[in-house]
């Protein structure tokens, strides 16, 4: 009678996994099992113990021709987004749009290499539409981190583009191929504080994370980030990279974050100058991004324990076995 209890939970056990939405691309490495690019032991390899080559700013032209394209050299890029659509003009309802710069006068407030270049409808939905496509047309790929840059503040809840409306528009985009802080705080065990209590634990592994999107939120602002995770706290479908240069933006209420925002924060974002924060960042469970720092080879940012590294120059950057993403 015993027994058959035992294989009972055992086959619930099973059920259970295979139901829940994380373990859903378990079939893993599809897409990318012959990815020259890839060390093949990352896949059973936790995330916060694999460096890769990130983009800086690739949805610019002078850097990709076409965006999906980035995705034959890395699988963490990276888009900037504005609410206004120059600097004078303003927004509309739900809508974003991409480029660099703050914009110019008659300009359709896009400037970059998404699909519907040239037609002025190259806005945030079409440059992550452009990553949908890509990764429902290769299943099983290494899970894809994008950075999204936010350029200017949240707008006031008539004008809906607020946290919520974000998040809206992700979630209809992405839909349950999104990996949140939710599922990482449920992966950990963490209850109260995913900050703190992923120390000393791991994140899944590309294996587990097969197929899956990470959503990272940075700005120059740390309050901004603040307001996003206050609005949206276990709702939220993007992670937040505050701006990272003392302890206390790793594992402390973060400068500019309210105690409630730090306590989302599982990743860590660095300028060159502050870059020795990583080794911090990662002893805690984090995830760490360093920019600027494009002189500096891909080899030395795995020995600085760097895991996001964004360069411009990205296809050239490899490690001595011509790898992109690979473990420490």
């Amino acid at each position: 009678m015993k027994r058959n209890k035992r294989v009972n939970l055992s086959k619930a056990i099973a059920i259970a996994l295979l139901l829940n939405p994380l373990f859903a691309t378990a079939p893993a490495m599809a897409a990318d099992a012959n990815a020259a690019f890839i060390a093949p032991t990352v896949w059973n390899t936790p995330l916060n113990k694999i460096a890769q080559v990130a983009c800086h700013n690739c949805y610019q032209k002078q850097y990709v021709g076409v965006f999906k394209s980035v995705f034959e050299s890395v699988r963490t890029i990276e888009v900037d987004f504005w609410d206004q659509q120059d600097a004078v003009s303003g927004g509309s309802a739900k809508h974003w749009f991409v480029r660099h710069d703050a914009g110019t006068l008659f300009q359709s407030g896009n400037d970059n290499n998404c699909t519907g270049d040239g037609s002025g409808k190259n806005d945030l939905a079409a440059c992550l539409n452009d990553i949908k496509a890509w990764s429902d047309a290769n299943a099983g790929h290494f899970p894809i981190t994008v950075i999204l840059d936010k350029k200017q503040g949240w707008s006031k809840a008539s004008s809906q583009r607020t946290p919520a409306d974000l998040d809206e528009l992700v979630g209809n985009i992405f839909g349950n191929a999104l990996f949140t802080p939710a599922d990482l705080a449920n992966y950990v065990g963490s209850s109260k504080a995913l900050q703190t209590d992923i120390a000393g634990k791991t994140w899944p592994t590309p294996n587990v994370l097969a197929g899956k999107i990470l959503l990272v939120l940075n700005h120059t602002e740390n309050q901004r980030l603040s307001e996003y995770a206050e609005a949206r706290g276990a709702n939220a479908k993007i992670f937040i990279s505050p701006v990272t240069n003392g302890q206390n933006d790793i594992n402390g209420t973060v400068s500019g974050m309210s105690a409630q925002a730090s306590a989302w924060v599982a990743m860590n974002n660095m300028s060159n100058g502050d870059k020795a924060w990583a080794v911090q960042t990662n002893a805690a469970g984090h995830l760490g991004r360093v920019y600027g720092d494009d002189g500096v080879s891909f080899t030395q940012h795995i020995g600085e324990q760097i895991h996001l590294s964004a360069y411009y120059d990205f296809a050239s950057n490899k490690d001595g076995n011509g790898y992109r993403i690979r473990p420490f």
